[in-house]
C-alpha cells in the first residue's frame, strides 16, 4: 500500500509539472483548509492566514516544474507557511511599534499645539484689553497701525495728523504697553 501512495504522489507531481492546473487546484483545495488553520494558529488572524497560504501556493505554482515528490511538497508548504507567518509577525511588530510611536508623537504635537493655541488666545485677548486701556488717540493709532496694518502716512492722512504725530503716538503707546504697571491695571 505504501508503494501505491508513492505512485499516486508521483502521478500527481507529474501532472502538476505538466502544467495541469486542475490537478494543482485539487491539491490546493485538499491542503488549503489545514494550512490555513495552521497559519491561523500562529498569527491569530484568519484572513491574513489565508492570504499567507495562498501566497505559498503561488510560489509553488511558479516553481511547479521543479517539483519532485508529494511528501516533499507537503513538508515544503508547511515550512513555507510557518516561515511566512513568522515574517508577517515580525513586520506587524515593527509596523505596530512605528504606529504607536507615530500616535504618541501626534498626541504630543496636538497637546503642544493645543496649549500653544490657548496661550496665544490668552495673550492676544490680554493685549487687546491693554490696547483698549490706552488713551483714545494712541489706541486709534495702534489699532490702525498694528491691526489694520496701515502705514504711518496712511494713518496721518486718515486722522489728518502729521506723520511725526502718528509716529510719536505709536511710540508712546508702545512705551505704555511695555510697562508692567499699565498691563496690570484692569
Amino acid at each position: 500500500m505504501k508503494n501505491s501512495y508513492k505512485d499516486i504522489g508521483s502521478m500527481i507531481i507529474r501532472s502538476i509539472r505538466d502544467n495541469e492546473e486542475s490537478t494543482f487546484n485539487q491539491l490546493f483545495r485538499e491542503h488549503f483548509c489545514s494550512l490555513s488553520f495552521f497559519a491561523r494558529s500562529i498569527i491569530g488572524q484568519e484572513l491574513f492566514a489565508q492570504d499567507i497560504v495562498q501566497e505559498c501556493f503561488i510560489k509553488v505554482w511558479k516553481r511547479h516544474k521543479q517539483l519532485t515528490d508529494l511528501a516533499g511538497l507537503r513538508s515544503y508548504l508547511y515550512a513555507a507557511v510557518k516561515n511566512d507567518c513568522i515574517s508577517y509577525l515580525r513586520k506587524k511588530t515593527v509596523r505596530d511599534k512605528k504606529q504607536k510611536i507615530y500616535l504618541e508623537k501626534a498626541a504630543m504635537d496636538m497637546k503642544q499645539s493645543f496649549e500653544q493655541s490657548i496661550i496665544y488666545a490668552e495673550t492676544v485677548c490680554e493685549l487687546y484689553g491693554c490696547i483698549e486701556r490706552l488713551p483714545e488717540k494712541m489706541q486709534e493709532v495702534v489699532k490702525l497701525y498694528y491691526l489694520e496694518e496701515m502705514g504711518t502716512v496712511e494713518i496721518g492722512q486718515l486722522l489728518r495728523k502729521s506723520c511725526d504725530t502718528i509716529h510719536h503716538q505709536r511710540k508712546a503707546a508702545l512705551g505704555l504697553l511695555r510697562k508692567r504697571e499699565f498691563l496690570m491695571v484692569a
